[in-house]
């Protein structure tokens, strides 16, 4: 019976059957083809006992435990879930209670809450042997008040004298770094630079004020280096999370931008957590993530998904509560289309370089067409509360949409037309490929294995049988 079965199980491939369609090659690997996984250090994973001190898990200001180690705990747990980068909240030195890392004291220094300098390297090392990438954030624009720069008469002057303005409390009166001083720039290159030599790390996303850093000269061909402000704004984001706050809402202001490099991300620190305002809504939270997230990584840029997202995280309302990670919670539904979709940005380059398109966007429902190097994929999210059908014309005759998310399959119409029908609040990505048909020699094999199996079955049953009565 043994044998049987392993011979079942092992013939599609002895005959060399096609057992998933080959992936497109996607030639070097380039900063806009990951898939990212932002972890705030401290909420993430307490891997260290003896650095909690004054933690307390129970005051949502000061540091809960989170650590280095624990992230080197839960890299698996990431790369089941197919991210490919993780981006860390600041774990340089920080002032006080600064559980969050943007006081910064010491720009060459692993704060002691969050462990060592060699612990910092070993995160690098155990996530490049899983092949996933690590960002630093680095906040470049301001620096806690008693940083020992105030007080240095020669490096005073790398401070613009004026003290940060923000509604976001942790922002609020640090001092400003003037980034476009020379001086200031060599600075933050060698400060990279050191990072770089003491962990291996890949690269960085520096924080400023609302300057850009275009004197800096802080690009480094070795490095990811990207640049953010806390007072930019996330029209993205928003857009995105209005758009998806509700079934029944038009998806017409859906963002089509041509930068493929840009990240983008629906939850952060300075926004409640988009769970919360499903919940508030009377939405199904793992609905409105899915469509959401779809979009996300399915859209030109990168996308970064905030720690929790997967379990989903619930902040109260409050972008200030960062709930301690509970790995034990979670919805599996929610998780399997995050793998999905972290896989299909991994197999299919057209959904990190191609060209973007909408082709339909009406009554909640909208379809867009990602093109690249000859290949195709047909995006359709319907956030209507009905189900929505739309017509694609111009595909080349003779092919087929195969679904990645729900395996649906669109063939071509006698008009010539291919006719797209999605049920209420679903998505779906569809490879546009030729009409395979049905493979009848397939179905054929496969029916031939069967018959076998079961004769094999009775034969074996007739052999014991007859052993008994004898």
């Amino acid at each position: 019976m043994r044998r049987a079965i392993m011979l079942l199980a092992c013939l599609p491939f002895l005959l060399g059957l096609p057992i998933v369609a080959d992936a497109e090659k996607s030639g070097e690997r380039q900063w806009q083809d990951e898939s990212v996984y932002y972890i705030v250090v401290d909420r993430f994973m307490n891997g260290d006992m003896n650095n909690n001190n004054g933690a307390d898990l129970e005051d949502p200001k000061v540091y809960h435990g989170g650590d280095l180690p624990g992230i080197v705990d839960q890299l698996d747990y990431i790369k089941e879930l197919g991210f490919t980068t993780i981006q860390l909240s600041p774990i340089m030195q920080n002032e006080g209670d600064s559980y969050h890392g943007f006081h910064i004291s010491d720009f060459r220094n692993v704060e002691e809450h969050f462990g060592t300098m060699e612990e910092a390297r070993k995160v690098v090392e155990e996530a490049h042997a899983r092949d996933i990438k690590v960002i630093f954030d680095l906040p470049v624009g301001f620096v806690s008040e008693n940083h020992p720069w105030a007080e240095n008469e020669a490096k005073s002057e790398w401070l613009t004298g004026e003290e940060v303005s923000s509604e976001h409390p942790w922002f609020d009166q640090l001092l400003q770094v003037d980034v476009n001083q020379k001086d200031v720039g060599t600075y933050f290159k060698e400060t990279m630079d050191y990072w770089k030599e003491k962990t291996g790390v890949d690269g960085f996303r520096t924080i400023t004020n609302d300057s850009d850093l275009s004197e800096t000269s802080l690009q480094d061909d070795s490095l990811i280096v990207y640049n953010s402000s806390i007072r930019e704004g996330h029209t993205f984001r928003e857009v995105t999370r209005e758009a998806f706050s509700q079934a029944g809402n038009t998806l017409n202001n859906l963002l089509t931008e041509e930068d493929l490099t840009q990240p983008h991300l629906l939850d952060f620190y300075d926004v409640s957590r988009f769970t919360h305002e499903a919940v508030e809504e009377g939405q199904n939270p793992i609905t409105r993530w899915q469509l959401a997230l779809t979009h996300v990584f399915t859209a030109p840029g990168i996308p970064v998904v905030y720690y929790g997202t997967e379990t989903p995280l619930d902040d109260g309302g409050d972008p200030q509560n960062l709930p301690m990670m509970n790995f034990k919670a979670g919805d599996e539904k929610l998780k399997q289309r995050i793998e999905k979709l972290t896989s299909m940005r991994e197999q299919f380059p057209v959904l990190t370089r191609g060209d973007y398109r909408e082709v339909y966007n009406e009554d909640g429902l909208a379809v867009f067409k990602r093109t690249y190097e000859g290949n195709e994929m047909v995006i359709a999210i319907n956030n209507a509360k009905e189900t929505r059908t739309m017509t694609l014309e111009g595909l080349e005759d003779d092919h087929q949409l195969r679904g990645l998310l729900h395996d649906g399959l669109v063939r071509q119409q006698s008009d010539g037309t291919y006719r797209l029908g999605m049920e209420r609040e679903t998505a779906d990505v569809f490879i546009v490929e030729p009409n395979s048909g049905y493979n009848w020699l397939f179905i054929g094999f496969v029916g031939g294995v069967l018959s076998l199996f079961v004769l094999a079955v009775i034969v074996i049953s007739l052999k014991n049988r007859k052993a008994d009565t004898t």
